[in-house]
């Protein structure tokens, strides 16, 4: 009857904030954010039994149950397993570690569930994605796998048909899903529509610095405070439907996430939609309080503002050289040829060392042992040490066509001592990157919501023997550190989070690196605190225009529901049947706008409090939507107005009224 009974219509006015576009608005760089991410909670155990007396075949005992629950929210499977690796062809790229930074650090796209799990579950997860406000965009079961490429792949095929162009894509692997997308046949439509892949603050902060330059959400223009991480959020709560959902049938699991997913939409994410916008708002305005401190700080110090957009294209270059560059250390044959001669070195002192304590063990002072002593012992060992380096120097020497033995104040040995001590730091310092990205997510798991007491003790004790392990690896890497005249790190520096992101600065090296403008602390800590200003003036930007358009909904939707339960409610020109049955509809109409629009009051009060705050510049007014639904006659019109010059452009009559 309203024309709304199909899941194109629903995702396409999925928010009011989002998609109820009005005319002569401010235009934003990205139409909309999407955040779209996969958790294994709601899993659903496979019912089977073995089909022989060993218990070794097994086979699933379930009916076929054809029945849907979707309601609109849910991809098909069929529709997902068009974009399998069989039929999309190769849609990884083969790229190395080198040329993919941070495929070593998030491998969502790896299916590394284990055989005994893909055959203990059905579905093993499910893969959701909303916009920015929390709304619920699709649905997608994750059958007998992991986080498999084909489930991005199905979302962004239906947020590429039902969405506007420009839209915002957060994904925690966005990075990597880029060349996915690029590869797979939604690429040219993508570039097309102009959908960007982004990163999450959450987990961009432990991605690669070369990838951060280019994804990070600080850096991100148009992007505002917009984090890209709703679904962490979303996940924290859904959760508690893993009781219910475990040992369901395959319908009612679906239709147990399907109410929980119109649930939410309708009673917690509308309900909190003014107070979301009017949160970030504050928040925002927060932020542009620092920047009169800021600017003070920029003077000071002769800085404008390109020197920082210069200094991130500096640095972007600096870590390209970097990884395209051939200089970093490895482990070549120079390099053993020097330690197999220091640790010939080291074994020569020993067996002299031994050889004096076994004199002394059979002096006229030492007891009388039948046999040989500990002391002639230990020297036989020594020796038989001493020839297996003298072994290893002499095949290191035929491999270098090394005619005299080096010396340690000859040149090439200096320098082969260096290029061992670069390996050692290079090494140390991916140790201590490696603990502290451990450190990271554990802290990041231990705070999250719905995680047990137990959990978070077993958390916490193993971060307690992790931050000795840390101690000690930070140990290791100043004393490498001082030898090659680089700074040392303090305890303080490293366990700041986002110290994760310098550790590739670290790893030049040249001895000017540090100082350079853009690698000093201060530097970077002044330019983080810009680059927040900046997205702080974005975000108010958008706020301004989602304001309006919350507003404008409320009324727009609110007057059509009304209008159609007019009509529903006139007598004439019908049956006496007729008018029954558009009685009963008018009442289930009334109880469904009042349903929509009961929160409506609460989302005014909240944006009047808002404008009263100094700082405010948006506008409370009302404006005329670019998609208009009226009712024309007994039809009911969807009517898309030209943005300049307000005339009509399409009609599409959309359903019959009494029909």
């Amino acid at each position: 009857m309203l024309g709304r009974n199909n899941s194109t219509w629903r995702i396409a006015n999925v928010c009011p904030a989002c998609t109820y576009k009005l005319k002569h608005e401010p235009s934003l760089k990205f139409s909309m954010f999407v955040a779209m991410d996969g958790n294994d909670s709601l899993k659903r155990v496979l019912r089977k039994e073995a089909v022989d007396v060993d218990h070794t075949v097994w086979a699933a005992t379930e009916r076929d149950d054809d029945r849907d629950a979707s309601d609109g929210y849910y991809a098909s499977r069929d529709k997902v397993d068009g974009f399998g690796k069989e039929k999309a062809g190769t849609l990884l790229p083969t790229d190395n570690v080198e040329d993919n930074p941070c495929a070593t650090r998030w491998k969502n796209m790896i299916n590394d569930t284990t055989a005994k799990s893909r055959s203990l579950f059905d579905e093993t997860g499910l893969f959701l994605s909303t916009c920015r406000h929390s709304f619920v965009i699709v649905a997608v079961d994750m059958v007998r796998s992991g986080e498999l490429s084909k489930y991005a792949l199905a979302v962004v095929d239906i947020i590429l048909e039902c969405l506007d162009d420009d839209v915002g894509l957060g994904y925690d692997i966005g990075c990597h899903f880029k060349t996915t997308l690029a590869n797979s046949k939604l690429g040219p439509l993508a570039f097309a529509k102009r959908l960007r892949c982004l990163v999450g603050s959450f987990h961009g902060h432990a991605h690669n610095r070369l990838c951060q330059l280019s994804y990070l959400a600080t850096y991100i223009e148009g992007l505002g405070r917009e984090d890209l991480e709703t679904l962490e959020r979303f996940f924290s709560r859904s959760n508690a439907l893993a009781r219910s959902c475990r040992n369901a049938s395959r319908f009612h699991r679906q239709q147990e996430i399907t109410t929980y997913l119109k649930y939410t939409d309708v009673f917690e994410t509308y309900p909190n939609l003014s107070q979301v916008i009017c949160t970030r708002y504050k928040s925002a305005l927060k932020l542009l309080a620092d920047e009169p401190a800021v600017q003070q700080l920029m003077r000071d110090e002769g800085i404008v503002a390109q020197d920082f957009d210069d200094a991130l294209r500096e640095e972007r270059e600096h870590l390209l050289a970097l990884k395209t560059s051939s200089t970093k250390p490895v482990e070549t044959l120079e390099i053993s040829y020097v330690k197999s001669l220091q640790k010939l070195q080291a074994s020569s002192e020993l067996v002299a060392e031994r050889r004096s304590a076994a004199r002394r063990s059979r002096g006229d002072d030492a007891p009388f042992v039948s046999g040989r002593t500990k002391a002639e012992i230990d020297l036989r060992h020594a020796q038989e040490r001493l020839d297996r380096d003298a072994k290893v120097v002499e095949s290191l020497e035929v491999s270098l066509d090394i005619v005299n033995r080096w010396q340690t104040n000859w040149p090439q040995y200096k320098k082969a001592e260096h290029d061992a001590l670069l390996l050692r730091y290079q090494q140390s310092l991916d140790r201590l990157e490696l603990l502290l990205v451990q450190r990271f997510l554990e802290f990041t798991r231990m705070n999250q919501s719905g995680t047990g007491y137990q959990l978070r003790q077993h958390l916490g004790k193993a971060m307690q023997v992790r931050s000795k392990t840390i101690r000690a690896a930070l140990a290791v890497y100043n004393e490498l550190a001082v030898l090659l005249d680089r700074p040392p790190l303090e305890w303080d520096e490293i366990v700041n989070i986002t110290f994760l992101s310098d550790f590739d600065l670290l790893r030049d090296s040249t001895s000017n690196i540090h100082n350079r403008r853009w690698a000093r602390p201060a530097f970077r800590d002044l330019m983080h605190r810009y680059f927040r200003i900046v997205r702080a003036r974005e975000e108010i930007v958008r706020l301004n225009v989602e304001i309006p358009r919350v507003l404008t909904w409320m009324r727009d939707d609110s007057d059509f529901l009304r209008q159609m339960e007019q009509s529903l409610r006139r007598v004439e020109g019908k049956s006496p049947a007729q008018i029954e049955g558009d009685l009963l509809l008018a009442v289930q109409l009334q109880d469904y706008a009042q349903q929509k629009h009961r929160f409506d009051d609460v989302h005014r009060r909240r944006f009047h409090d808002l404008s009263k705050l100094p700082g405010f510049t948006g506008s409370l007014e009302l404006g005329v939507a670019r998609c208009l639904i009226v009712k024309l006659g007994h039809l009911i019109a969807l009517l898309v107005v030209d943005d300049h010059e307000g005339r009509l452009l399409v009609r599409v009559t959309s359903a019959r009224i009494g029909s």
